[in-house]
Protein backbone atom coordinates (compact mmCIF):
# COMPACT_ATOMS: atom_id res chain seq x y z
CA UNK A 1 0.00 0.00 0.00
CA UNK A 2 1.13 3.76 -0.36
CA UNK A 3 2.47 4.84 2.50
CA UNK A 4 1.40 8.50 4.33
CA UNK A 5 3.72 10.99 2.89
CA UNK A 6 6.31 12.23 5.71
CA UNK A 7 5.29 16.13 5.71
CA UNK A 8 7.70 19.23 7.02
CA UNK A 9 7.22 20.00 11.13
CA UNK A 10 4.56 22.47 10.92
CA UNK A 11 7.10 25.31 12.39
CA UNK A 12 9.54 24.55 9.32
CA UNK A 13 7.51 25.07 6.67
CA UNK A 14 8.63 26.85 4.26
CA UNK A 15 6.04 30.04 2.63
CA UNK A 16 8.07 30.46 -0.66
CA UNK A 17 10.90 32.90 -1.34
CA UNK A 18 10.91 36.12 -0.29
CA UNK A 19 11.08 38.56 -4.21
CA UNK A 20 12.73 41.72 -4.68
CA UNK A 21 9.70 44.18 -4.92
CA UNK A 22 8.71 47.57 -2.85
CA UNK A 23 6.26 45.57 -0.91
CA UNK A 24 9.46 43.73 0.87
CA UNK A 25 9.14 45.40 4.20
CA UNK A 26 5.32 45.20 4.77
CA UNK A 27 5.13 41.41 3.64
CA UNK A 28 4.18 38.38 6.21
CA UNK A 29 7.55 37.16 7.80
CA UNK A 30 8.86 34.08 5.05
CA UNK A 31 10.20 31.58 7.32
CA UNK A 32 7.55 30.70 9.39
CA UNK A 33 3.79 30.34 8.76
CA UNK A 34 1.31 32.93 11.01
CA UNK A 35 -1.98 31.88 12.42
CA UNK A 36 -3.49 34.48 10.42
CA UNK A 37 -2.90 32.92 6.95
CA UNK A 38 -2.52 29.13 8.16
CA UNK A 39 -5.58 27.62 9.71
CA UNK A 40 -8.26 28.08 6.86
CA UNK A 41 -8.34 25.04 4.60
CA UNK A 42 -8.30 20.96 5.04
CA UNK A 43 -5.10 21.05 3.70
CA UNK A 44 -3.39 23.08 6.46
CA UNK A 45 -5.21 20.69 8.91
CA UNK A 46 -3.77 17.83 7.34
CA UNK A 47 -0.35 18.82 7.06
CA UNK A 48 -1.08 20.17 11.03
CA UNK A 49 -2.07 16.92 12.38
CA UNK A 50 0.85 14.99 10.10
CA UNK A 51 3.19 16.63 12.10
CA UNK A 52 1.50 15.17 15.65
CA UNK A 53 2.00 11.98 13.79
CA UNK A 54 5.42 12.78 13.95
CA UNK A 55 5.98 12.87 17.53
CA UNK A 56 4.90 9.18 18.08
CA UNK A 57 7.68 6.39 19.36
CA UNK A 58 9.40 5.03 16.73
CA UNK A 59 12.82 4.00 17.16
CA UNK A 60 12.60 4.28 20.53
CA UNK A 61 10.38 1.08 20.55
CA UNK A 62 13.15 -0.96 19.84
CA UNK A 63 15.93 1.03 22.26
CA UNK A 64 12.78 -0.12 25.05
CA UNK A 65 13.86 -3.92 24.56
CA UNK A 66 17.03 -3.25 25.74
CA UNK A 67 15.82 -1.38 28.77
CA UNK A 68 14.57 -5.30 29.38
CA UNK A 69 15.95 -9.11 29.99
CA UNK A 70 15.38 -9.44 25.98
CA UNK A 71 17.80 -7.23 24.61
CA UNK A 72 21.35 -6.08 25.51
CA UNK A 73 23.27 -3.20 23.85
CA UNK A 74 27.21 -3.38 24.39
CA UNK A 75 27.46 0.27 23.64
CA UNK A 76 27.44 2.95 26.66
CA UNK A 77 26.36 5.80 24.43
CA UNK A 78 23.03 4.02 22.97
CA UNK A 79 19.84 5.53 24.98
CA UNK A 80 18.72 2.66 27.02
CA UNK A 81 22.24 1.41 28.79
CA UNK A 82 21.96 3.55 31.76
CA UNK A 83 18.16 2.30 31.94
CA UNK A 84 19.35 -1.42 31.51
CA UNK A 85 22.12 -1.11 33.90
CA UNK A 86 20.25 0.61 36.80
CA UNK A 87 21.61 4.19 36.75
CA UNK A 88 19.90 6.80 35.43
CA UNK A 89 18.68 9.79 37.01
CA UNK A 90 16.93 12.98 36.34
CA UNK A 91 19.65 14.64 35.66
CA UNK A 92 21.74 12.83 32.97
CA UNK A 93 18.77 11.01 32.13
CA UNK A 94 19.00 12.07 28.40
CA UNK A 95 16.54 9.34 27.27
CA UNK A 96 13.83 10.19 29.60
CA UNK A 97 14.48 13.74 28.53
CA UNK A 98 14.06 12.96 25.13
CA UNK A 99 10.75 10.96 25.11
CA UNK A 100 8.98 13.56 27.78
CA UNK A 101 9.60 16.35 25.24
CA UNK A 102 8.91 14.30 22.55
CA UNK A 103 5.57 13.13 23.98
CA UNK A 104 4.44 16.55 24.95
CA UNK A 105 5.25 18.20 21.88
CA UNK A 106 2.57 15.82 20.24
CA UNK A 107 0.65 16.70 22.78
CA UNK A 108 0.73 20.26 21.96
CA UNK A 109 0.44 19.91 18.13
CA UNK A 110 -3.27 17.47 18.76
CA UNK A 111 -3.83 20.31 21.20
CA UNK A 112 -3.27 23.21 18.51
CA UNK A 113 -5.63 21.25 15.98
CA UNK A 114 -8.27 20.23 17.86
CA UNK A 115 -8.30 24.51 19.63
CA UNK A 116 -7.75 25.31 15.52
CA UNK A 117 -11.41 23.34 14.30
CA UNK A 118 -13.14 25.94 16.66
CA UNK A 119 -11.52 28.83 14.52
CA UNK A 120 -15.02 30.01 12.71
CA UNK A 121 -12.60 31.02 9.43
CA UNK A 122 -11.82 27.38 9.43
CA UNK A 123 -12.98 26.10 5.95
CA UNK A 124 -13.59 22.25 6.55
CA UNK A 125 -16.80 19.91 5.28
CA UNK A 126 -18.18 18.46 8.24
CA UNK A 127 -16.96 15.05 7.44
CA UNK A 128 -13.12 16.46 7.41
CA UNK A 129 -13.77 18.36 10.83
CA UNK A 130 -14.39 14.87 12.80
CA UNK A 131 -12.09 12.77 11.14
CA UNK A 132 -9.75 15.47 11.87
CA UNK A 133 -10.60 16.21 15.80
CA UNK A 134 -10.80 11.57 16.18
CA UNK A 135 -7.17 12.18 14.82
CA UNK A 136 -6.23 14.88 17.30
CA UNK A 137 -7.65 13.15 20.17
CA UNK A 138 -6.58 9.32 19.22
CA UNK A 139 -2.67 10.76 19.08
CA UNK A 140 -3.32 12.43 22.09
CA UNK A 141 -4.70 9.91 23.83
CA UNK A 142 -1.52 7.79 22.70
CA UNK A 143 0.67 10.72 24.14
CA UNK A 144 -0.90 10.31 27.49
CA UNK A 145 -0.97 6.52 27.63
CA UNK A 146 2.48 6.41 27.07
CA UNK A 147 3.67 8.92 29.58
CA UNK A 148 1.30 7.50 32.10
CA UNK A 149 2.95 3.97 31.97
CA UNK A 150 6.54 5.65 31.59
CA UNK A 151 6.09 9.15 34.55
CA UNK A 152 3.19 7.90 36.18
CA UNK A 153 0.37 11.03 37.00
CA UNK A 154 1.83 13.95 34.94
CA UNK A 155 0.22 17.73 33.43
CA UNK A 156 -2.97 17.42 31.77
CA UNK A 157 -2.88 19.99 29.08
CA UNK A 158 -6.62 20.59 26.81
CA UNK A 159 -4.97 23.25 24.95
CA UNK A 160 -1.13 24.73 24.27
CA UNK A 161 -0.44 26.41 27.29
CA UNK A 162 1.18 29.87 27.72
CA UNK A 163 4.88 30.01 29.55
CA UNK A 164 3.15 30.96 32.84
CA UNK A 165 0.42 27.92 32.61
CA UNK A 166 3.63 25.60 31.92
CA UNK A 167 5.74 26.98 34.84
CA UNK A 168 2.98 26.37 37.28
CA UNK A 169 1.58 22.90 36.00
CA UNK A 170 1.30 20.62 39.12
CA UNK A 171 0.89 16.66 37.85
CA UNK A 172 -2.31 14.91 37.53
CA UNK A 173 -3.44 11.68 39.77
CA UNK A 174 -2.67 8.73 38.15
CA UNK A 175 -6.39 8.00 37.72
CA UNK A 176 -6.94 11.20 36.18
CA UNK A 177 -4.33 11.18 33.56
CA UNK A 178 -5.59 7.42 32.77
CA UNK A 179 -9.25 8.84 32.25
CA UNK A 180 -8.19 11.23 30.18
CA UNK A 181 -6.65 9.17 27.82
CA UNK A 182 -9.42 6.68 27.94
CA UNK A 183 -11.80 9.72 26.76
CA UNK A 184 -10.06 10.75 24.05
CA UNK A 185 -9.63 6.95 23.10
CA UNK A 186 -13.03 6.92 23.31
CA UNK A 187 -14.11 9.52 21.79
CA UNK A 188 -11.70 8.62 18.42
CA UNK A 189 -12.94 5.31 18.13
CA UNK A 190 -16.53 7.15 17.50
CA UNK A 191 -15.26 9.44 14.90
CA UNK A 192 -12.29 7.13 12.95
CA UNK A 193 -13.29 5.03 9.88
CA UNK A 194 -12.77 1.76 10.07
CA UNK A 195 -9.97 1.58 7.24
CA UNK A 196 -8.81 4.79 5.01
CA UNK A 197 -8.03 4.91 1.09
CA UNK A 198 -5.25 3.50 -0.03
CA UNK A 199 -3.44 6.90 -0.23
CA UNK A 200 -3.90 7.24 3.08
CA UNK A 201 -2.75 4.40 4.47
CA UNK A 202 -0.95 5.13 7.90
CA UNK A 203 -3.32 7.47 9.42
CA UNK A 204 -5.39 6.28 12.92
CA UNK A 205 -8.33 4.02 12.36
CA UNK A 206 -10.71 2.79 14.55
CA UNK A 207 -9.21 -0.78 15.08
CA UNK A 208 -6.18 1.50 16.27
CA UNK A 209 -8.06 3.62 18.37
CA UNK A 210 -9.70 0.60 20.55
CA UNK A 211 -6.89 -1.65 20.52
CA UNK A 212 -5.14 1.67 22.40
CA UNK A 213 -7.91 1.40 24.45
CA UNK A 214 -7.51 -2.09 25.36
CA UNK A 215 -3.68 -1.61 25.99
CA UNK A 216 -4.24 1.27 27.97
CA UNK A 217 -6.80 -0.37 30.33
CA UNK A 218 -4.86 -3.58 30.59
CA UNK A 219 -1.77 -1.97 31.49
CA UNK A 220 -3.49 0.53 34.18
CA UNK A 221 -5.31 -3.12 35.62
CA UNK A 222 -2.27 -4.85 35.85
CA UNK A 223 -0.91 -1.83 37.87
CA UNK A 224 -3.85 -1.17 40.03
CA UNK A 225 -3.77 -5.57 40.67
CA UNK A 226 0.46 -6.04 41.06
CA UNK A 227 1.61 -2.55 42.37
CA UNK A 228 -1.51 -1.05 44.04
CA UNK A 229 -3.19 -4.25 45.11
CA UNK A 230 -7.29 -2.55 44.17
CA UNK A 231 -8.18 -6.06 42.92
CA UNK A 232 -11.61 -4.28 42.38
CA UNK A 233 -10.55 -1.49 39.96
CA UNK A 234 -8.25 -3.93 38.24
CA UNK A 235 -11.06 -6.25 37.92
CA UNK A 236 -12.96 -3.10 36.18
CA UNK A 237 -10.24 -1.88 33.85
CA UNK A 238 -9.60 -5.96 32.81
CA UNK A 239 -13.42 -5.85 31.80
CA UNK A 240 -12.91 -2.84 29.54
CA UNK A 241 -9.60 -4.41 28.07
CA UNK A 242 -11.03 -7.32 27.08
CA UNK A 243 -14.40 -5.80 25.74
CA UNK A 244 -12.09 -3.14 23.88
CA UNK A 245 -10.17 -6.17 22.43
CA UNK A 246 -13.33 -8.00 21.62
CA UNK A 247 -14.41 -5.13 19.56
CA UNK A 248 -11.27 -5.11 17.57
CA UNK A 249 -11.90 -8.56 16.63
CA UNK A 250 -15.50 -7.88 15.94
CA UNK A 251 -14.24 -5.55 13.17
CA UNK A 252 -13.67 -8.36 11.40
CA UNK A 253 -11.15 -6.80 9.27
CA UNK A 254 -7.99 -8.04 10.77
CA UNK A 255 -6.47 -10.91 10.39
CA UNK A 256 -2.82 -13.00 11.13
CA UNK A 257 0.07 -13.06 7.97
CA UNK A 258 0.36 -16.34 7.14
CA UNK A 259 4.35 -15.86 6.98
CA UNK A 260 5.56 -14.64 10.59
CA UNK A 261 8.66 -13.77 9.34
CA UNK A 262 7.88 -11.80 6.50
CA UNK A 263 5.43 -9.67 8.10
CA UNK A 264 8.51 -7.97 9.77
CA UNK A 265 10.09 -7.37 6.35
CA UNK A 266 9.17 -5.24 3.54
CA UNK A 267 6.65 -8.24 2.43
CA UNK A 268 4.41 -7.61 5.31
CA UNK A 269 3.62 -3.72 5.14
CA UNK A 270 0.22 -3.01 4.93
CA UNK A 271 -1.24 -6.40 5.60
CA UNK A 272 -4.61 -6.87 7.14
CA UNK A 273 -2.59 -8.21 10.49
CA UNK A 274 -1.19 -4.22 10.77
CA UNK A 275 -3.24 -2.29 12.91
CA UNK A 276 -1.09 0.63 13.00
CA UNK A 277 2.39 1.58 12.46
CA UNK A 278 4.96 4.17 12.06
CA UNK A 279 5.67 4.96 8.30
CA UNK A 280 8.94 5.19 6.99
CA UNK A 281 10.13 5.88 3.35
CA UNK A 282 13.42 5.44 2.06
CA UNK A 283 15.21 8.71 1.07
CA UNK A 284 12.44 10.73 3.06
CA UNK A 285 12.84 8.97 6.94
CA UNK A 286 14.59 5.53 6.20
CA UNK A 287 16.05 4.14 9.38
CA UNK A 288 19.08 2.30 10.55
CA UNK A 289 17.44 -1.41 10.41
CA UNK A 290 20.07 -3.35 8.89
CA UNK A 291 22.85 -1.33 11.05
CA UNK A 292 21.77 -1.57 13.87
CA UNK A 293 20.64 -5.25 13.75
CA UNK A 294 22.28 -7.58 11.11
CA UNK A 295 24.88 -9.84 11.54
CA UNK A 296 28.67 -8.04 11.46
CA UNK A 297 29.93 -9.95 8.68
CA UNK A 298 27.43 -8.23 6.50
CA UNK A 299 27.84 -4.99 7.57
CA UNK A 300 26.19 -4.22 10.44
CA UNK A 301 27.43 -1.89 13.90
CA UNK A 302 25.00 -3.70 15.82
CA UNK A 303 23.36 -1.89 18.43
CA UNK A 304 21.61 -4.27 20.01
CA UNK A 305 21.55 -8.13 20.28
CA UNK A 306 18.79 -11.04 22.01
CA UNK A 307 19.79 -12.38 25.50
CA UNK A 308 20.05 -15.78 26.47
CA UNK A 309 16.73 -14.80 28.35
CA UNK A 310 15.11 -14.40 25.57
CA UNK A 311 15.69 -17.45 23.78
CA UNK A 312 15.07 -19.84 26.95
CA UNK A 313 11.48 -18.40 26.76
CA UNK A 314 11.03 -20.29 23.48
CA UNK A 315 9.36 -23.47 24.14
CA UNK A 316 10.00 -26.91 22.16
CA UNK A 317 7.72 -27.25 19.39
CA UNK A 318 5.61 -29.67 21.06
CA UNK A 319 4.46 -27.18 23.70
CA UNK A 320 6.95 -28.00 26.60
CA UNK A 321 9.28 -25.65 28.27
CA UNK A 322 12.79 -26.65 27.90
CA UNK A 323 13.29 -27.39 31.36
CA UNK A 324 10.20 -30.18 31.37
CA UNK A 325 12.29 -33.62 31.86
CA UNK A 326 9.77 -34.74 29.06
CA UNK A 327 10.04 -31.74 26.00
CA UNK A 328 12.64 -33.55 24.14
CA UNK A 329 15.15 -30.31 24.95
CA UNK A 330 18.84 -31.11 24.22
CA UNK A 331 20.93 -28.72 26.55
CA UNK A 332 24.14 -29.27 24.18
CA UNK A 333 25.69 -26.42 21.50
CA UNK A 334 25.14 -26.72 17.76
CA UNK A 335 28.12 -28.49 16.12
CA UNK A 336 29.44 -26.67 12.75
CA UNK A 337 31.61 -28.82 10.89
CA UNK A 338 35.26 -26.95 9.37
CA UNK A 339 33.24 -26.39 6.03
CA UNK A 340 30.73 -25.02 8.08
CA UNK A 341 28.24 -27.27 7.40
CA UNK A 342 25.90 -27.84 10.61
CA UNK A 343 25.79 -31.32 11.81
CA UNK A 344 23.80 -30.70 14.52
CA UNK A 345 21.18 -27.64 16.00
CA UNK A 346 21.79 -28.81 19.48
CA UNK A 347 19.64 -26.82 22.06
CA UNK A 348 18.20 -24.52 18.99
CA UNK A 349 16.35 -27.67 17.34
CA UNK A 350 12.57 -28.62 17.34
CA UNK A 351 12.23 -25.04 18.64
CA UNK A 352 9.15 -23.11 18.31
CA UNK A 353 9.35 -21.85 14.85
CA UNK A 354 9.19 -18.33 15.96
CA UNK A 355 12.59 -18.46 17.47
CA UNK A 356 13.93 -18.85 13.96
CA UNK A 357 12.16 -15.89 12.64
CA UNK A 358 13.57 -13.39 15.64
CA UNK A 359 16.51 -14.78 16.57
CA UNK A 360 19.98 -15.94 14.66
CA UNK A 361 21.77 -18.31 16.61
CA UNK A 362 24.85 -20.10 15.83
CA UNK A 363 24.08 -22.85 13.35
CA UNK A 364 21.22 -20.92 11.98
CA UNK A 365 20.79 -19.67 8.18
CA UNK A 366 20.46 -16.39 6.94
CA UNK A 367 20.91 -14.61 3.33
CA UNK A 368 22.11 -17.89 2.36
CA UNK A 369 24.78 -18.35 5.18
CA UNK A 370 25.48 -19.91 7.94
CA UNK A 371 25.77 -17.91 10.67
CA UNK A 372 28.81 -18.90 13.19
CA UNK A 373 29.33 -17.16 16.38
CA UNK A 374 31.15 -19.26 18.35
CA UNK A 375 34.76 -17.90 19.42
CA UNK A 376 36.84 -20.19 16.77
CA UNK A 377 34.61 -18.68 14.11
CA UNK A 378 36.09 -18.24 10.72
CA UNK A 379 33.50 -15.44 10.24
CA UNK A 380 33.56 -12.34 11.54
CA UNK A 381 30.68 -12.91 13.45
CA UNK A 382 32.65 -14.73 16.07
CA UNK A 383 31.51 -13.31 19.16
CA UNK A 384 33.52 -10.76 20.74
CA UNK A 385 33.27 -8.64 23.81
CA UNK A 386 36.20 -6.17 23.17
CA UNK A 387 34.46 -4.97 19.73
CA UNK A 388 31.64 -2.63 20.44
CA UNK A 389 30.12 -3.20 17.19
CA UNK A 390 30.07 -6.98 16.93
CA UNK A 391 27.80 -9.07 18.97
CA UNK A 392 28.80 -9.46 23.14
CA UNK A 393 25.64 -12.40 23.32
CA UNK A 394 26.25 -14.30 19.98
CA UNK A 395 23.27 -14.13 19.11
CA UNK A 396 21.53 -11.08 16.15
CA UNK A 397 17.94 -10.13 16.25
CA UNK A 398 15.50 -10.87 13.10
CA UNK A 399 12.92 -8.49 13.19
CA UNK A 400 13.01 -5.66 10.98
CA UNK A 401 16.25 -6.90 9.38
CA UNK A 402 15.26 -7.76 5.39
CA UNK A 403 18.49 -8.00 2.96
CA UNK A 404 16.88 -5.65 0.43
CA UNK A 405 18.60 -3.30 2.85
CA UNK A 406 21.58 -4.36 2.62
CA UNK A 407 23.18 -2.28 0.28
CA UNK A 408 21.80 1.00 2.00
CA UNK A 409 22.51 -0.30 5.35
CA UNK A 410 21.28 3.18 6.68
CA UNK A 411 18.01 3.84 4.84
CA UNK A 412 15.38 1.28 5.62
CA UNK A 413 11.84 1.68 4.78
CA UNK A 414 10.16 -0.67 6.57
CA UNK A 415 7.38 0.25 8.89
CA UNK A 416 7.81 -0.11 12.36
CA UNK A 417 4.52 -1.86 13.82
CA UNK A 418 3.54 -0.37 17.01
CA UNK A 419 -0.05 -2.84 16.89
CA UNK A 420 -0.87 -5.65 15.77
CA UNK A 421 -3.81 -7.68 15.61
CA UNK A 422 -1.95 -10.52 17.53
CA UNK A 423 -1.64 -8.72 20.37
CA UNK A 424 -5.17 -7.64 20.62
CA UNK A 425 -5.81 -11.30 20.64
CA UNK A 426 -3.39 -11.66 23.15
CA UNK A 427 -4.58 -8.91 25.26
CA UNK A 428 -8.25 -10.40 24.55
CA UNK A 429 -6.95 -13.71 26.46
CA UNK A 430 -5.02 -12.14 29.02
CA UNK A 431 -7.68 -9.87 30.45
CA UNK A 432 -10.34 -12.87 30.55
CA UNK A 433 -7.71 -14.70 32.65
CA UNK A 434 -7.05 -12.16 34.50
CA UNK A 435 -10.93 -11.91 35.35
CA UNK A 436 -10.83 -16.02 36.17
CA UNK A 437 -12.97 -16.26 32.56
CA UNK A 438 -11.08 -19.09 31.20
CA UNK A 439 -13.43 -20.30 28.13
CA UNK A 440 -13.05 -21.29 24.57
CA UNK A 441 -12.97 -17.76 23.21
CA UNK A 442 -9.30 -17.78 25.54
CA UNK A 443 -8.51 -20.76 23.75
CA UNK A 444 -9.24 -19.77 20.76
CA UNK A 445 -7.81 -16.66 20.58
CA UNK A 446 -4.53 -18.01 22.32
CA UNK A 447 -4.86 -20.60 19.31
CA UNK A 448 -5.20 -18.24 16.52
CA UNK A 449 -1.40 -17.12 17.70
CA UNK A 450 0.04 -20.61 18.23
CA UNK A 451 -1.49 -21.86 15.30
CA UNK A 452 0.39 -19.12 12.92
CA UNK A 453 3.21 -19.79 14.73
CA UNK A 454 3.06 -23.87 13.83
CA UNK A 455 2.60 -24.16 17.55
CA UNK A 456 0.22 -26.85 18.75
CA UNK A 457 -3.61 -25.57 20.88
CA UNK A 458 -3.16 -24.95 24.00
CA UNK A 459 -4.74 -26.79 27.05
CA UNK A 460 -6.55 -24.60 29.37
CA UNK A 461 -5.67 -25.20 33.11
CA UNK A 462 -5.78 -23.09 36.41
CA UNK A 463 -5.75 -19.30 36.53
CA UNK A 464 -1.66 -19.21 37.59
CA UNK A 465 -1.47 -21.79 34.55
CA UNK A 466 -2.61 -19.39 31.90
CA UNK A 467 -1.37 -16.50 33.31
CA UNK A 468 2.06 -18.11 32.63
CA UNK A 469 1.04 -19.21 29.65
CA UNK A 470 -0.56 -15.50 27.97
CA UNK A 471 2.78 -14.03 29.56
CA UNK A 472 5.22 -16.89 27.69
CA UNK A 473 3.04 -15.86 24.59
CA UNK A 474 3.68 -12.41 24.50
CA UNK A 475 7.07 -12.95 25.35
CA UNK A 476 8.00 -15.27 22.10
CA UNK A 477 5.58 -13.63 19.92
CA UNK A 478 6.05 -9.77 20.90
CA UNK A 479 9.98 -9.66 21.16
CA UNK A 480 11.54 -7.04 19.90
CA UNK A 481 8.52 -4.93 19.17
CA UNK A 482 9.13 -2.62 22.19
CA UNK A 483 6.51 -4.21 24.60
CA UNK A 484 8.47 -6.22 26.69
CA UNK A 485 9.59 -3.15 29.28
CA UNK A 486 5.67 -1.84 29.78
CA UNK A 487 4.99 -6.14 31.00
CA UNK A 488 7.98 -6.27 33.05
CA UNK A 489 6.71 -3.28 34.98
CA UNK A 490 2.87 -4.21 35.18
CA UNK A 491 3.18 -7.36 35.72
CA UNK A 492 6.00 -6.37 39.03
CA UNK A 493 8.46 -8.96 38.01
CA UNK A 494 11.58 -6.49 36.85
CA UNK A 495 12.79 -6.74 39.63
CA UNK A 496 13.15 -10.56 39.67
CA UNK A 497 14.21 -10.68 35.88
CA UNK A 498 16.21 -7.50 35.69
CA UNK A 499 19.08 -8.68 37.62
CA UNK A 500 23.08 -9.86 37.26
CA UNK A 501 25.15 -10.58 34.24
CA UNK A 502 23.72 -11.28 30.66
CA UNK A 503 24.07 -14.34 29.22
CA UNK A 504 24.76 -15.24 26.07
CA UNK A 505 25.51 -18.45 23.50
CA UNK A 506 26.58 -22.03 24.95
CA UNK A 507 29.81 -23.01 23.82
CA UNK A 508 31.52 -26.22 24.17
CA UNK A 509 35.50 -26.15 25.49
CA UNK A 510 37.96 -28.25 23.97
CA UNK A 511 38.44 -30.33 27.27
CA UNK A 512 34.22 -31.19 26.29
CA UNK A 513 32.94 -28.98 29.20
CA UNK A 514 29.99 -26.38 28.17
CA UNK A 515 30.10 -22.92 29.44
CA UNK A 516 27.58 -20.01 28.92
CA UNK A 517 29.12 -16.96 27.23
CA UNK A 518 27.52 -13.19 27.81
CA UNK A 519 28.05 -9.44 28.33
CA UNK A 520 30.62 -7.73 30.56
CA UNK A 521 27.82 -5.68 31.81
CA UNK A 522 25.54 -6.27 34.59
CA UNK A 523 21.80 -5.69 34.79
CA UNK A 524 20.38 -3.96 38.07
CA UNK A 525 16.78 -3.14 39.05
CA UNK A 526 15.86 -1.04 42.02
CA UNK A 527 12.42 -1.19 43.27
CA UNK A 528 10.17 0.43 43.82
CA UNK A 529 12.21 3.61 42.63
CA UNK A 530 12.37 2.32 38.40
CA UNK A 531 9.21 1.10 37.52
CA UNK A 532 8.86 5.11 36.81
CA UNK A 533 10.94 7.18 34.70
CA UNK A 534 12.71 9.79 36.41
CA UNK A 535 10.87 13.44 35.79
CA UNK A 536 13.08 15.45 33.85
CA UNK A 537 15.54 18.01 35.72
CA UNK A 538 15.17 20.28 33.14
CA UNK A 539 11.59 20.25 33.87
CA UNK A 540 11.52 20.56 36.99
CA UNK A 541 13.94 23.47 36.64
CA UNK A 542 11.29 25.66 34.82
CA UNK A 543 8.54 24.66 36.51
CA UNK A 544 9.52 23.87 40.65
CA UNK A 545 5.62 22.81 41.39
CA UNK A 546 6.47 19.39 39.16
CA UNK A 547 6.96 16.62 42.01
CA UNK A 548 9.82 14.13 41.62
CA UNK A 549 9.32 10.62 41.36
CA UNK A 550 10.21 8.73 44.34
CA UNK A 551 13.87 7.92 44.99
CA UNK A 552 15.74 10.75 41.88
Amino acid sequence: MRKLPVLALIGGLAAGAVGCDDAFLTTEPQDVISNAVFWKTEQDFVAAVNAAYRNMLDTDLLYMECATDFAYSQKDWTPCHAYAQGYQDALTGGWSNGIWGRLYQGISRANEVLTQLENPEARLSEESREQIEAQARFLRGYFYHNLLWLYGGVPIYTKVPTVREAREARRASREEVFDFAMADLTAAAEGLPTSWPSAQYGRATRGAALAYKARAALYEASYQKYHANNIARANELFRVAAEAARAVMDLGVYQLYPDFRGLFTYAGEGSAEVIFDYQHVKGQNGWNAWVWLAPFSMGSDIEMTPTRALVDMFRMKNGLPIDDPASGYDPTPPVIDADGKVVSLGMYANRDPRLYATVLFPGAEFNGEVYNSFPNSPTADAINTSQMSNTHTGFVALKYVDPADQTDRFNSGINIIKMRYADVLLMYAEAKIELGEIDATVADALNQVRRRAGMPDVTLGSQAEMIELVRNERAVELAFEGLRLADIRRWKIAEQVMQGTVAGIDVRQPDGKIVTLGGLWQRKFTAPRDYLWPIPATERDLNPYLEQNPGY
